[in-house]
């Protein structure tokens, strides 16, 4: 029986179909995953939540999509289960999603099935604050800063400029002693650059004009040294590490963890600012996640300083304490006269936290990674390009561009260079 070409590949592609529709549904349920799970969740080890491997194995699909939808609804069934997980995760509430459709949930089911261990080390149960990954600066691998830096290097420079001094002295002590005892070996003396070609050259000189060169020349590299001081140093904060009141390590949260820069600075799409979370955002992790394992049972010391900011007694489960504000110490400042706003940016602009931050997921202390100066901001907008085409909010200007034959528009060609846009 003959068989067509085109028969032929009809066939393939119902044989191949599932293939790409298991390939795009996992590809997608990551996306998914990331953007609502990870907050919480881990696919191989406990965070907030437990660990969700194999939960197709442990509940059926119909049980997971009411579950995600609304937890809470499920658990006022008394469904056994829910409640013993409820129990087990000490009460608690887990986010309804009920704007996911059932094929998102499945989606996200497919990308658990099939996601691979990680590398690093896993959960385990900790996942808070950690103060033993933390560093005193900006290099992230050790406790030495700057400053620490700049002193030994001076005193080492002291020690060797002493050393130098001390040698050229034994030098000139053991010469004089030989040439005392062996004159003959001791060089005619005669005048040095000093004596015999400086000053000789100098004293030719008019005292007027000689004393204001000299003097020219010393206010000269002064303004010079004095620009470049004011220029680089005063108001910048390049390098910038406080110590912060609880040692928070971005490194663990959104880079271990993968927790969303956005879920903790919720306004950076709708504010000027980022916001700083308050403590009762922290506690939708940490009323569960203590970090015993690694202090021998014992609840972390920086997530007891959370406690002890929200007034959380940890043995009783109860708000019944004083509250008190956890002074933060700002890393970031622009001076008043300039005005930035990060929704614009993020939401219109779609810039990445870490283009002005930094790799922010890999820093156990945040530092300041660039000057932030009116040159860095300007050289970003002539560099960077509008994304008009995926973007409603620039949809007449694309069109204005385009009907003028540009395929990209930078930033600054879009009015980004106005000084009325970050200065009035």
């Amino acid at each position: 029986m003959k068989i067509s070409f085109r028969l032929l590949l009809v066939l393939s592609a119902f044989a191949l179909a599932p293939v790409f529709t298991t390939a795009q549904n996992v590809e997608e349920g990551k996306k998914l995953f990331e953007a609502n799970c990870t907050s919480c969740h881990q696919v191989h080890s406990e965070v907030v939540g437990p660990a969700l491997k194999d939960v197709d194995k442990r509940r059926d699909e119909a049980w997971i999509i009411k579950w995600v939808k609304n937890s809470q609804a499920v658990i006022k069934s008394e469904d056994p289960y829910a409640v013993a997980l409820a129990n087990k995760f000490n009460n608690s509430v887990m986010t309804s999603f009920g704007s996911l459709k059932d094929a998102e949930i499945k989606s996200i089911l497919a990308y658990i099935k099939t996601a691979p261990v990680p590398a690093g080390p896993t959960a385990g149960g900790g996942g808070g604050t950690d103060s033993t990954d933390v560093n005193n600066g900006p290099s992230g691998g050790g406790n030495m800063n700057n400053s620490t830096m700049l002193m030994i290097l001076l005193g080492l420079a002291f020690v060797l400029g002493l050393t130098s001094i001390l040698l050229g002295r034994v030098a000139a002590s053991l010469k004089g002693t030989l040439y005392t005892a062996q004159p003959e070996l001791a060089p005619e003396e005669g005048p040095g650059f000093w004596d015999g070609t400086f000053w000789p050259w100098v004293s030719r000189w008019n005292k007027t004009v000689a004393t204001i060169s000299f003097m020219l020349c010393f206010v000269f590299l002064y303004c010079y040294w004095g620009f470049g001081y004011a220029n680089t140093e005063i108001g910048v904060q390049k390098g910038y590490a406080p110590a912060q009141p609880i040692n928070y390590s971005h490194k663990i949260h959104a880079g271990q963890y993968k927790i969303q820069c956005q879920y903790c600075h919720s306004t950076v799409e709708k504010s000027k600012q980022a916001s700083i979370p308050s403590p009762s955002t922290c506690m939708n992790c940490h009323v569960a996640v203590q970090a015993k394992d690694k202090y021998a049972g014992k609840i972390s010391p920086e997530i007891m300083k959370i406690y002890n900011a929200v007034g959380y007694n940890p043995e009783t489960k109860k708000y019944d304490g004083p509250q008190k504000p956890i002074k933060w110490v700002r890393i970031h400042n622009l001076p008043d006269f300039a005005y930035f706003n990060h929704s614009q940016h993020v939401k219109v602009g779609k810039i990445a936290c870490q283009k002005c931050h930094g790799d922010i997921q890999n820093m156990s202390v945040v530092y300041q990674k660039n000057t932030l100066q009116m040159g860095w901001c300007i050289e970003c907008h002539r560099e960077s390009k509008v994304d008009m085409a995926n973007n409603k909010y620039y949809e007449k200007i694309h069109a204005k561009y385009k009907a003028l034959g540009k395929k990209e528009v930078s930033v600054a060609e879009n009015g980004g260079l106005d000084c009325s846009k970050c200065h009035y």
